[in-house]
């Protein structure tokens, strides 16, 4: 690349943010491999045109969402990541024996329609027609959650004609439309099923559940989607661990 300009217009993120969002596009992208070492500091900082100092704020920030290895004398390496492992990092559900609960689709559907006032809101204004996914899962031969995803249309034309999807949402995202899902924000809060959550879930009318919000950002902060996701309690439950650093 030809350097990273301070006052960009296009790019109003400071100097580290820039390097930082092109490191891991060549990361999504392949054209540096998972498993393979990084240029040192001094190469990284010279290609960029930005200060070593810019670059190792860049290299920590990747190394603290799990992109990067980094040991000292040895170099930075690329971490390796499968597809399983790039979905369910953003997945916390765990049953009575700590064991993470793995569910798979059982049924799956696909609408493009014109965007709600909250899916506009969250997706932008410039999102003339969402493609919405509703998907149940199960875990266990038992319905266990129901996802209803919203995609701004335009990002993930021809969705509908790839049916039944598999069930690694983001690496497919990736790799048919280039939408690499770096971070999600989610909010929990207790629910009751309605008529519809019951029959879909198997669970009787005013079971409580558990309802998760999602929007996951791509590799600029852009929000790319939006979901609503309900999930039975009587066999599982939200887990979180939480470290010194995370404070």
């Amino acid at each position: 690349m030809d350097g990273l300009s301070e006052k960009s217009p296009l790019l109003p993120q400071p100097l580290y943010k820039r390097a930082e969002i092109e490191m891991t596009n060549r990361i999504a992208t392949g054209r540096w491999a998972a498993g393979s070492q990084l240029p040192n500091e001094f190469m990284l900082a010279e290609e960029f045109g930005v200060s070593q100092g810019t670059i190792r704020k860049a290299l920590v920030a990747m190394e603290n969402r799990g992109l990067l290895l980094r040991s000292p004398g040895r170099g930075t390496v690329i971490c390796k990541t499968t597809p399983e492992e790039s979905l369910y990092a953003f997945f916390r559900l765990r049953n009575e024996k700590g064991e993470m609960v793995v569910p798979t689709p059982m049924r799956e559907s696909i609408e493009v329609a014109a965007p709600t006032a909250r899916e506009t809101e969250i997706l932008g204004k410039g999102c003339e027609a969402v493609a919405r996914l509703t998907r149940v899962r199960q875990n266990e031969q038992r319905p266990f959650v129901l996802e209803k995803m919203s995609f701004d249309a335009a990002n993930c034309a021809g969705m509908a004609e790839d049916l039944p999807l598999p069930s690694s949402l983001y690496p497919y995202l990736h790799e048919r439309f280039g939408l690499v899902i770096m971070t999600v924000q989610e909010s929990i809060t207790a629910a009751l099923a309605d008529t519809e959550l019951a029959e879909t879930l198997a669970v009787e009318s005013g079971a409580p559940l558990l309802k998760i919000v999602r929007i996951a950002y791509d590799l600029t902060n852009r929000a790319v989607e939006l979901r609503d996701s309900h999930y039975r309690t009587d066999f599982a439950s939200y887990h979180i661990q939480l470290s010194r650093s995370d404070h």
